[in-house]
């Protein structure tokens, strides 16, 4: 796969909402325009001056050094990789979500159990 500047700004929006925040929010952190987070999300294009910033905003919280990669994820800065492999860390992250995701799932299905039982 060959990088491309929409493949890119679907990474850093993968990493934006990692942290919860609206591009407005993003914006005024890095003191620019909403509009321009877009443009660089979008894959519209934007100034290097701004990716570079970004990527050492969220540097701070996510390792960041496979963004450029074809094994790119999103894996938060809670424990240095030097003491976790890649793969370890790759795989917490994705449990993570997947048991929050499983977690909903399961409160639905009992809700449609009882709401059936009720009958």
């Amino acid at each position: 796969m060959k990088l491309n500047l929409h493949d890119l700004g679907e990474r850093l929006q993968l990493l934006r909402k990692g942290l919860d925040l609206s591009q407005k929010d993003l914006a005024a952190t890095l003191e620019t325009h909403q509009n321009q987070i877009s443009r660089l999300e979008n894959g519209i294009g934007g100034t290097l001056e701004l990716l570079v910033q970004l990527l050492n905003f969220y540097s701070d919280h996510f390792h960041i050094s496979f963004i450029f990669s074809d094994e790119f994820e999103v894996i938060k800065r809670s424990e240095p990789l030097s003491h976790m492999s890649t793969f370890n860390s790759i795989a917490i992250e994705r449990l993570k979500i997947l048991q929050t995701d499983v977690n909903g799932q399961i409160t639905d299905i009992i809700g449609i159990m009882e709401k059936e039982g009720s009958f």
